[in-house]
């Protein structure tokens, strides 16, 4: 199993998380957890989660970009998978908006 980097950056108006390697359990907790931690300081910035470097994500990762995506994170893919992934999230999302 592959590891996963997390790597946030932080400017006055984004915080901007770069994951590279996969996305899958136990590596999910980890992404959540450090969500968690950094809320406050996400609260009145633009939050972009850049999934490009991502080369798999199981279902718990698919559920946890799923959670990210409803806390207003974007999401963003380059990759034919990641980016159906993607898709799918926000199809899922904009459905319910409905």
């Amino acid at each position: 199993m592959g590891m996963l980097r997390i790597t946030i950056a932080e400017t006055l108006t984004e915080q901007r998380w770069t994951l590279e390697g996969r996305l899958v359990h136990p590596w999910v907790s980890e992404l959540k957890s450090s969500w968690t931690r950094t809320e406050t300081a996400r609260r009145e910035r633009r939050c972009v989660v850049d999934l490009t470097e991502v080369t798999f994500i199981d279902k718990s990762g698919e559920k946890a970009l799923t959670e990210l995506c409803k806390e207003g994170a974007e999401l963003i893919a380059t990759g034919v998978y990641t980016q159906h992934i993607v898709d799918n999230i926000e199809r899922k999302k904009s459905n319910r908006q409905l």
